[in-house]
């Protein structure tokens, strides 16, 4: 096995985590004080928040890829790649209607915090099966340290951002959600 000398463009990789917080505040910001709202609003927001967070995940990898500058050529199969998208945003979508359907209780909060690090798990591994004419290597150690990463990060977020809805909390949500994302993409490689 030949490994490759890459390198990347401190912009795109900049501007991937610029992604992440982006989709990261929108998202959470969409879901709040939906209680109040009528069931329609409520299914409504719960899909474009999905598609905020899901869709976020995706793009903030996809900007990073877009980055990473190898000295071959390589593409992505479309089909693996809308597969990787579709994945995150079904399980974002899974993690919303858990908390927006049933009693907010701790272990839903921590349940759904976990769907949607795996989210982030998957939809990175799936992107990267995409790859054509060359393949990501992993270790151990970066994927066991981006998993836990990822997940710690995303129950963190959803517990400080859906225990106490409040715009500070949305924000630092924001900001474990953006490291959840990033940390998977960076630390797995």
């Amino acid at each position: 096995m030949e490994f490759l000398d890459v390198s990347h463009s401190g912009y795109l990789v900049a501007m991937s985590c610029v992604v992440a917080i982006v989709a990261g505040f929108t998202g959470l910001s969409l879901t709040r004080d939906l209680a109040a709202k009528p069931m329609l609003q409520k299914k409504v927001s719960i899909a474009l928040a999905s598609v905020a967070l899901g869709g976020g995940i995706w793009a903030m990898h996809f900007v990073a890829m877009l980055g990473l500058q190898l000295p071959i050529l390589f593409y992505y199969d479309a089909a693996i790649t809308l597969v990787s998208a579709l994945a995150a945003i079904l399980l974002v979508s899974a993690a919303l209607i858990l908390l927006h359907f049933f009693d907010r209780t701790p272990r839903i909060i921590v349940l759904a915090g976990g769907i949607v690090g795996v989210g982030v798990l998957v939809m990175h591994y799936i992107g990267m099966a995409a790859l054509e004419l060359c393949r990501a290597v992993y270790t151990s150690g970066g994927v066991l340290l981006s998993s836990v990463v990822a997940i710690a990060l995303c129950i963190l977020a959803f517990w400080i951002a859906y225990g106490h809805r409040t715009n500070r909390n949305i924000v630092l949500g924001t900001l474990c959600f953006a490291g959840a994302v990033c940390s998977v993409h960076f630390f797995a490689m």
